[in-house]
């Protein structure tokens, strides 16, 4: 068979080959149209190019030179779009998570014979639920793969910073969390109002958080006025403890004529070893008629402090911020959530399960790599997390449509061409 047929025929077959991965592509797409977090593919077309010849149309130095090419058909190259953004879709789940902007979620998975985490995955899949394991149970992807974030305390919060090479993240927890140790009242703050005239001991109610986390309540009371007509009035100041027991007179307190304390008053209480300060600045003596209420009208108290509980769940904040919910109220953070970003994440390698791992060039070939991940914080201008949603596919069912179209006409074509040569060629036999 001529050469020249030779060539028509694998043109023609390396067109099929390339058209069908091609179509496998875009099937790819349209069956994941509805995968959480998928990512599509493209599939790029280039020329293959065998030896060529240079070929002159003449003698003359200015006479045309012309290229004989060795074509020897086309490839399939895929290109991942890991970069391209999904739509967020609200799911009103409580584990869903989305992340609108850049970065992945990172996963752990873990050694089926440790079960300790031994290699990292990276999803834009936030679909997550409860995974138990033994008698505990960690936020997991539909794969089985821990989400893995920051361990942190309050004062993370003050100055956020982002995991840095080396730093472990670690799977989150959802039971058996420790119980809440308390945090005991430091500083308080009370409105109150007392008569001016009549009674000559009031008191008022005020609780506080003690050293074991527990609510403790006492009274402090206002006791044996001394006026100084027109210029001020003088109380004694007590408390009935926590335990009911009437303590001796601590300190004093000075209301000007007009009823009211210094500005920035305080009072430092002593409780059963418990010490904190009570703000009184709004304390104020007020009425010209007698009284004899043995009780002040208490207008405002609050303090800081919070009662020790038990664990009884998690909550996910718009930064990553994973609080700890605890009987009593008290809330503290755990866990942040951070996000990897990689210099060319569509160069990371696809897994199943709609997850990727990095890619590096160890053997310093050139290949295109991924780079290895850098973390960021949620919240920013880069990356913010949008609860009770999911991230959908990227794929574009109506592009993909057309492009089926376009990918099956050319396959067709190459057909034809294979076809044609086959002809061509009996041809040729039938003459020999």
């Amino acid at each position: 068979m001529p050469t020249a047929l030779t060539g028509i025929f694998n043109n023609g077959v390396a067109g099929m080959l390339a058209f069908s991965e091609g179509m496998g592509a875009i099937s790819d797409n349209i069956a994941n149209q509805n995968t959480v977090g998928y990512k599509r593919v493209e599939t790029l077309f280039s020329t293959l190019v065998g030896r060529s010849e240079m070929a002159s149309t003449g003698s003359s130095t200015t006479s045309p030179t012309l290229r004989a090419s060795n074509t020897q058909g086309v490839k399939a190259l895929t290109r991942q779009l890991v970069d391209v953004q999904g739509a967020v879709q609200i799911t009103n789940r409580q584990f869903d998570l989305a992340i609108s902007g850049k970065g992945m979620f990172a996963f752990g998975i873990a050694d089926p014979d440790t079960g300790t985490i031994d290699q990292t995955v990276y999803s834009r899949a936030g679909d997550l639920s409860t995974l138990v394991v033994g008698t505990d149970s960690f936020l997991a992807n539909k794969n089985g793969h821990f989400l893995l974030a920051q361990e942190i305390t309050a004062a993370d919060l003050v100055t956020p910073t982002a995991p840095a090479a080396g730093d472990i993240l670690v799977p989150v927890q959802v039971s058996s969390q420790a119980a809440f140790a308390g945090q005991a009242t430091t500083t308080a703050e009370l409105s109150a109002l007392i008569p001016a005239t009549g009674a000559t001991s009031v008191g008022t109610p005020v609780f506080y958080i003690d050293s074991a986390g527990d609510q403790q309540s006492i009274t402090l009371t206002f006791s044996n006025p001394v006026v100084n007509a027109g210029v001020d009035t003088t109380w004694d100041v007590s408390i009935t403890d926590s335990l009911g027991v009437v303590q001796p007179t601590f300190t004093t307190i000075t209301f000007d004529n007009n009823g009211e304390l210094p500005a920035g008053q305080t009072l430092t209480v002593t409780d059963n070893g418990n010490t904190f300060d009570i703000d009184i600045e709004n304390v104020r003596m007020l009425g010209e008629a007698e009284s004899t209420s043995a009780q002040a009208v208490q207008i405002g108290y609050t303090h800081d402090g919070l009662p020790a509980g038990a664990f009884e769940g998690l909550r996910i904040r718009e930064d990553g911020v994973i609080f700890g919910l605890y009987t009593g109220g008290a809330t503290q953070p755990l866990y942040r959530i951070p996000v990897a970003t990689f210099a060319n994440p569509n160069a990371l390698q696809q897994l199943a399960g709609n997850e990727y791992q990095i890619t590096e060039d160890d053997t310093g070939s050139g290949i295109v790599t991924s780079g290895l991940p850098e973390y960021i914080l949620l919240g920013g201008d880069e990356a913010k997390l949008v609860l009770n949603s999911v991230e959908t596919s990227n794929v574009d069912l109506a592009d993909s449509f057309s492009q089926m179209i376009i990918v099956q006409r050319a396959y067709s074509s190459a057909a034809t061409v294979v076809r044609t040569a086959d002809e061509m060629s009996t041809t040729v036999v039938g003459l020999l």
